[in-house]
């Protein structure tokens, strides 16, 4: 019996209507105009094939970013550096008259510029590593929302608890967090969206709700942490990776929805989850 010979070629990468690797990895990264990012994810919701590969690669990046977090220089690395240079400082009075006494080559005036480069270069020195560990900072907290995001969005994944019920799903976590907060009834959800359950997780290493909705069957990860201890969000980036990455706060709560739902939408229940917080 004569069979048909099956290639083992995947025919997206013959296709060249799905993203190429460059492409894909700069709209990962942010790296393409708005235009052509747009472009990009308006292609994403009607291919299939390219939303899987968007996926892996985003997991593989973020898998990368903690690998790398794991060599990042402690956070002791500015006190050692700021004491040496501020042991070299003490010593140059020392050492400027040592020079003076051996052969009087450098006058008092050509070793003025020397002490202003080094206090200048100290200067430079604790500037970049703070806006470092800044920097540091944000890209972490935005790649540990997107991952966890993305681990709800993983098939063998479910919801410590299950409920689309406001009654049952809140209960559940007193005794479990620090701090209580609220949830909207269904009717007060913006239209199409529903509560799926919800996790207790940790979040810039203080717990968290994480809130699982759906908006046009598009998954919503929601976190609610403490205000008071809770990680900075005025740093965290509109967008990472093609989700959008949506923030608001309140007296007591933080709140961080992410999605690939279009960002009009994702404003929608963010706002009803603050306005749930202003009732009794």
């Amino acid at each position: 019996m004569n069979q048909t010979p099956q290639t083992t070629q995947s025919t997206e990468h013959l296709d060249p209507h799905h993203l190429d690797p460059d492409k894909l990895s700069a709209f990962i990264d942010g790296e393409l105009p708005p235009a052509e990012q747009q472009g990009i994810e308006r292609h994403l919701t009607g291919c299939h094939a390219c939303t899987l590969r968007v996926l892996s690669a985003t997991q593989l990046k973020a898998a990368t970013a903690r690998a790398g977090h794991r060599f990042a220089p402690p956070p002791e690395a500015l006190t050692r550096l700021t004491a040496q240079l501020r042991s070299q400082t003490q010593t140059q009075p020392q050492l400027q008259a040592e020079t003076k006494r051996t052969a009087r080559i450098y006058s008092m005036p050509s070793l003025r510029p020397a002490a202003w480069a080094a206090l200048a270069a100290a200067i430079l020195l604790t500037v970049s590593l703070l806006a470092w560990r800044q920097l540091h900072q944000t890209s972490t907290l935005a790649t540990e929302l997107l991952d966890q995001h993305l681990a709800t969005l993983s098939t063998g994944a479910a919801p410590q608890v299950i409920s689309t019920d406001r009654h049952t799903v809140k209960p559940w976590f007193q005794g479990r967090l620090p701090f209580s907060f609220n949830l909207p009834d269904a009717t007060a959800l913006p239209p199409d969206t529903t509560l799926k359950g919800a996790d207790l997780t940790y979040l810039n290493g203080q717990p968290a709700a994480l809130l699982l909705f759906t908006i046009h069957k598009h998954e919503v990860s929601v976190f609610l942490t403490q205000r008071a201890t809770g990680p900075t969000l005025t740093t965290l980036p509109g967008t990472r990776a093609g989700f959008t990455l949506q923030t608001a706060t309140t007296p007591d709560l933080h709140i961080i929805a992410v999605s690939d739902v279009n960002p009009a939408d994702l404003d929608l229940l963010v706002a009803s989850l603050v306005h749930a917080q202003s009732l009794a």
